[in-house]
């Protein structure tokens, strides 16, 4: 980063890799060593709290990390049009706001940054990233374009609606080395999780580090990608078939023993969640959960539940059959959408599915290789529950 002279650097950071971890300490270094002036842009506020957290964590003082109040946190709250005087005061300081904020002159003054650091660039768009890069010298594009894109309002035309990621990747799976870094190892998931997501987005490039995940165990339940094949006819953005079949589960699961690096436990309700692609579902899930006493147990949909994680993750896939899919099945098999679901899980991750869903033929060569990539996935760890 030192090196670069009005230019960018890319960081492709797969689930679990440290991205955020990373970037803080990389921040701290330059706010503390080199006394830089360092911006931090999202889509959501929350983001960037959520690196503001392990910036001050790496040591850079709380009064140098600023925006606009929000009252969530220790950084310094200050007056959206009090980021030019913030800026001149401190020799050495961070920032944060949203494209809003950095691509307005008045906010913040162009050049006046020495590095813009875009978090969750993989769903930054490139209209986006064009609007607040003359706020500094310097990007910093980190994030993963192989999780789910932003959620746009309209349509426009190519390449306005991709990321700045995105832009880079061009189609790949992960960045080459020649335009930037991939982080190639997760801290996140077993090894045969890991495994099963590397193939699925990652080009078999993403590692575990074993180190810390091969010893993870949950007694009676073997780690990796499992798969629960249900018979049920009709079940379009809803299933209570599926919903009955995963409590159930759960119930089962609860009170194992569940080992990780910091021990030995019962599993509780706050180790399991629940994804899914539709809200019907999740309110169906949340009745039943609720119903059976399983408050802690987290239910959501994959676009919510982006950045969670857990030791044991549920996937509801819900639709009975391609002629039940309401918003198409590329929309249910997109391979981002089933990267984030699947990459939530610590330990072992459980498919709950139709037994008919991919009894279909494909009518184009993109259909058949996201058909082919689910059956992959599905059949990575060749285990039924």
């Amino acid at each position: 980063v030192l090196a670069l002279d009005s230019s960018y650097l890319a960081v492709h950071g797969p689930p679990g890799t440290g991205k955020t971890h990373t970037a803080a300490r990389m921040i701290a270094t330059l706010v503390n060593g080199h006394r830089w002036r360092i911006g931090v842009v999202a889509q959501s506020h929350a983001v960037v709290e959520n690196l503001f957290r392990d910036v001050i964590a790496a040591g850079v003082d709380p009064a140098l990390v600023a925006k606009k109040p929000s009252g969530a946190g220790p950084w310094t709250d200050i007056d959206d049009k009090a980021y030019p005087d913030f800026l001149a005061e401190h020799d050495g300081c961070v920032i944060g706001g949203t494209a809003w904020d950095f691509a307005n002159a008045n906010r913040v003054p162009p050049g006046s940054l020495d590095l813009l650091v875009i978090e969750e660039a993989g769903q930054f768009c490139l209209a986006n990233t064009i609007a607040v890069a003359p706020a500094a010298r310097n990007l910093l594009l980190l994030g993963d374009p192989q999780q789910l894109p932003q959620v746009s309002q309209g349509h426009h035309p190519e390449p306005v609606d991709a990321s700045a990621l995105g832009w880079l990747v061009d189609g790949r799976h992960t960045l080459p080395d020649e335009l930037g870094y991939f982080l190639d190892r997760s801290y996140r998931m077993h090894p045969t999780v890991c495994a099963a997501v590397s193939q699925l987005s990652y080009d078999g490039r993403l590692h575990p580090v074993s180190a810390t995940t091969a010893a993870r165990r949950l007694d009676g339940f073997e780690p990796g990608v499992h798969v629960l094949a249900l018979d049920h006819d009709g079940n379009s953005t809803e299933s209570p078939d599926e919903a009955v079949a995963i409590v159930a589960a759960i119930t089962g699961l609860l009170g194992a023993a569940w080992t990780d690096e910091h021990g030995t436990r019962p599993l509780n309700t706050s180790d399991v969640l629940v994804v899914t692609p539709y809200n019907a579902q999740v309110v169906l899930l949340r009745q039943l959960l609720d119903r059976a006493g399983l408050h802690g147990v987290q239910a959501g949909t994959v676009d919510k539940f982006q950045g969670r994680q857990a030791p044991v993750v549920f996937v509801s896939m819900v639709a009975s059959s391609i002629d039940d899919v309401p918003r198409g099945i590329s929309f249910l098999l997109n391979r981002n959408r089933l990267n984030v679901a699947v990459s939530r899980a610590k330990y072992a991750a459980v498919i709950v599915r139709s037994a008919t869903l991919t009894e279909y033929l494909p009518s184009t060569p993109a259909g058949l290789v996201e058909l082919g990539a689910f059956l992959a996935l599905s059949g990575a760890g060749d285990r039924d529950v």
